[in-house]
């Protein structure tokens, strides 16, 4: 952790060296409070009753909740059991309903009030049981364990694999037994989900701004895009929709208070994919240039989709769990070993769900992810995947300027400027436009703090060497001239497999050798620095982190 103090403010900056999520839409085949056949007569009915075909024309008719002995049925039935009653332990319940096209479901999830014990079958074949013993089940056994209190009236849910349904007409099929013959109550109601894959990919946010967001998610089939959201999470009353029919799916919700919590689902104009709730919210950012703690987490060559990418997420997610991540940076090469679209699947979308649905998302281009890309053109796997701000000024992101580029851009968070470069292009035309952006770029920012980013970094002895890589060279010799001239106050880098950590240096623009203490380093404390006047100071010193250890180390 670094802590960078000025005066009262405090900028927190978290940087860790150390199955894929499918979401689904959700159909009702069976609501809660439906009427059901239902016998009550104590007999035993065997096996045959619980099958499709099976003739319950005879069989009473009533609403759930069905019971006895509680003030809370909808429909009473024969208590058949009863200290001047006694017979069978049993109560059977039908339910007959309708699938069009049972291809489409990949999940079933039931939820059952069941007062004491019940066996769940679907067409004739059993899919669960719920406080019974195991073995063969008849109209004779006894429930698991008496029933008392809230459990008489909760739901006990449930998940069935769905290949038991068939097009047309399907049956659920419910045997309820008491734990006593002489119980004197009984409930029972019932909920019959189904699922189907849409969602493999996202939601996740991207070029946020105070007022605004882009949300990107990926379906398995086409469809038109839309995201609900509001301020709260009982009321999701505004929507934001692209009728564009597509796989790959990006809406940009406009109009967004300033530093308030945003709760929102993702769907087509039909429904919605993802659940309304706690896990789908995300806070926008304050006003650009309010002094506030921020906190953010920066990782650099995380692309590995193993337990090394996976041990540094946990790291971080239980380090300080009840502080929110306002935003975190990807400091390239996030995909392994191409940057291909399977390979961010794995090493991205599926290894960050619950940061990429809550948190907005920058990155920058690593020499990996320009295996499958283009930044000449911004084509490619990663320009894909990212939404990255060309307008980053004129759409309030950033108090810069417009890059007209994805390929680099800036953006703010409070009182904080971030600048992403791009170190991989060598083109001699692009480097060339990239730095008269960025000298405009730095010239209208007035920023507390500025934060520059890339992958190659300029001064690293790790897995790579800053004197003898060109890349490494041209950003050194280029770049930070401009950025120190400007105040830059920290500068993140990757690509070197190590964490690397620098005092607070200037005016280092060579190789290794001419490095000199008393002309480069402004301070070599090695706990904080402070600053004593916000914004930019020109060669005031800048810490440079290579963190490109996210995912390996060597």
């Amino acid at each position: 952790m670094i802590l960078l103090n000025a005066k009262k403010q405090l900028l927190i900056l978290l940087l860790m060296a150390f199955v894929p999520q499918v979401l689904a839409t959700t159909d009702s085949l069976i609501a809660k409070n439906s009427s059901w056949k239902y016998l009550d007569d104590g007999s035993n009915q065997g096996s045959a009753w619980k099958n499709l075909g099976f003739d319950d024309s005879s069989w009473a008719i009533g609403t759930a909740k069905l019971g006895f002995g509680d003030s809370n049925n909808a429909t009473t039935i024969n208590n058949h059991q009863s200290p001047n009653q006694t017979g069978a332990a049993t109560w059977y319940f039908r339910k007959t309903f309708n699938v069009n096209d049972p291809i489409l479901y990949s999940q079933l999830s039931y939820g059952i009030v069941r007062d004491d014990g019940a066996v769940v079958y679907l067409n004739g074949v059993e899919i669960g049981r719920d406080n019974m013993p195991t073995g063969t089940i008849d109209y004779q056994t006894l429930a698991s364990t008496t029933v008392a209190g809230g459990f008489e009236t909760a739901y006990f849910v449930h998940n069935a694999i769905a290949n038991l349904l068939v097009a047309g007409e399907n049956v659920v099929a419910v045997e309820l037994h008491q734990r006593s013959l002489s119980s004197s109550d009984l409930g029972f109601n019932f909920e019959l989900l189904a699922s189907s894959a849409i969602i493999e990919r996202g939601p996740y946010l991207q070029s946020q701004s105070p007022n605004s967001v882009v949300v990107k998610w990926r379906t398995t089939n086409a469809g038109n895009s839309r995201v609900i959201w509001g301020t709260d999470v009982n009321n999701l009353n505004q929507t934001a929709s692209d009728a564009t029919v597509s796989t790959e799916h990006e809406v940009k919700l406009t109009g967004l208070p300033a530093n308030t919590t945003i709760y929102y689902a993702v769907g087509t104009t039909s429904g919605t994919f993802t659940p309304i709730g706690e896990h789908y919210k995300f806070k926008t950012p304050p006003a650009n240039g309010t002094r506030q703690p921020v906190r953010f987490w920066v990782i650099g060559d995380s692309g590995t989709a193993n337990t090394n990418a996976q041990a540094v997420k946990e790291a971080y997610l239980n380090y300080q769990p009840n502080i929110a991540t306002d935003l975190w940076i990807m400091l390239g090469d996030n995909a392994y070993n191409q940057g291909a679209d399977n390979e961010y699947q794995a090493a991205v979308f599926d290894m960050y769900p619950e940061l990429l649905k809550t948190s907005a998302l920058w990155s920058t281009i690593g020499n990996h992810d320009s295996a499958n890309a283009n930044s000449l053109t911004e084509t490619g796997v990663y320009y894909d995947n990212f939404a990255l701000p060309k307008q980053a000024a004129t759409d309030g992101i950033s108090t810069g300027a417009d890059s007209g580029k994805e390929a680099y851009y800036s953006f703010d968070y409070a009182n904080i400027h971030f600048v992403v470069l791009n170190s991989q292009e060598t083109n001699a035309t692009f480097r060339t436009g990239m730095i008269n952006w960025l000298n405009n770029d730095l010239a209208i920012s007035a920023s507390d703090w500025t934060i520059a980013l890339w992958h190659h970094p300029p001064y690293t002895k790790g897995t790579h060497d800053s004197d003898a890589e060109a890349r490494l060279i041209y950003m050194r010799e280029n770049i930070l001239p401009i950025l120190e001239n400007r105040g830059i106050d920290l500068v993140l880098t990757g690509h070197s497999h190590a964490y690397e950590r620098s005092w607070l240096l200037d005016s280092h623009y060579d190789s290794s050798n001419t490095f000199n203490a008393g002309l480069h380093v402004i301070s070599n404390s090695l706990t904080q620095y402070f600053k004593p006047i916000l914004g930019q100071n020109s060669h005031a010193g800048a810490v440079y982190i290579v963190d490109g250890s996210s995912g390996k180390v060597a």
